[in-house]
């Protein structure tokens, strides 16, 4: 990499904000530069206060930069920043490269992709590990893109993940995130039933919580989620409305591959109640709730 290259990021929400920060870090050591842009003002001037770049708008983030993140909540967003005469399509710099980060819709994806100058690389990297592992740059990124490029920005990505993992052609790295979050959401559904029946026979529910972690129903939702609801935080990190929107997409997967998703659509169905009946905006293991107000049985230690 060259000592002048320019680097963007879009998106600086509780994902984005932690990544932008390690890549700062990184540019800063190798003398590159880094531009970045969002909507909250306040955190741009908080990142162009340690020495980043505000990157104004758009198009001159896409007119500037070698290298372009996003980290944007839905595909509402990264269609948005994609198309019109102020958007990345139409300014990006030839031979630029795009990472997008986001959980996005594979169709909407592959339809940017048709109508990118043909110099471009658009790259599907949607990452998995939570605003913590953006803060300690130990998220897992999941990439659908040609090896070859994978290798020549291996360091850059290093800089905010621990592992970046190919997982085929364009396209794999968002189907590789809803597998993830299609178990993610089965699971923690299940964990309040499962908590629920404990909690109905009696049981001390962090001894039963210490019996799952240690048996083969161990899974990073029961180690991290479970002390969430029994706490009564339910987890504030991430919102009930972003869940739901996650859904949507495993169970428009299914459909569009052909894949009965049963479980996933059951799930689908609970997590739309839930943000009917909380809010989009409570937070993600208030699908929880439901059980605890169809019982009338708060799960607590």
């Amino acid at each position: 990499m060259s000592t002048d290259l320019k680097i963007g990021f879009i998106g600086l929400g509780n994902m984005g904000s932690g990544m932008a920060s390690n890549l700062l870090e990184f540019t800063q050591a190798k003398g590159h530069d880094l531009l970045v842009l969002d909507l909250n003002q306040e955190i741009v001037e908080s990142f162009v206060a340690r020495g980043a770049i505000n990157g104004e708008s758009i198009a001159n983030i896409a007119r500037r930069v070698d290298i372009l993140f996003t980290s944007l909540p839905s595909a509402a967003e990264v269609n948005a920043v994609a198309y019109s005469e102020e958007g990345l399509l139409q300014n990006f710099k030839a031979n630029s490269i795009w990472f997008e980060t986001s959980t996005n819709e594979l169709a909407d994806w592959q339809k940017i992709i048709t109508q990118a100058d043909k110099s471009l690389t658009l790259v599907d990297a949607p990452v998995s590990g939570g605003a913590e592992g953006a803060a300690a740059g130990t998220l897992t990124m999941l990439l659908g893109v040609d090896e070859q490029v994978l290798d020549s920005h291996a360091e850059i990505l290093a800089s905010f993940t621990a592992k970046a993992v190919r997982m085929g052609p364009s396209g794999s790295g968002y189907v590789g995130k809803l597998c993830q979050l299609h178990l993610n959401y089965l699971v923690a559904q299940g964990i309040g039933e499962t908590m629920m029946l404990g909690a109905k026979a009696d049981l001390d529910l962090t001894t039963l919580h210490g019996v799952l972690q240690n048996s083969c129903a161990q899974s990073y939702v029961v180690d991290s989620y479970i002390p969430k609801v029994l706490d009564g935080s339910y987890d504030e990190s991430f919102t009930l409305g972003l869940a739901t929107k996650d859904m949507r997409l495993i169970s428009e997967l299914g459909q569009l591959l052909e894949v009965p998703l049963s479980l996933a659509d059951s799930v689908y169905g609970s997590y739309q109640t839930a943000t009917a009946t909380y809010g989009a905006d409570e937070p993600h293991l208030k699908i929880v709730k439901l059980i605890e107000d169809q019982t009338g049985h708060l799960l607590r230690s």
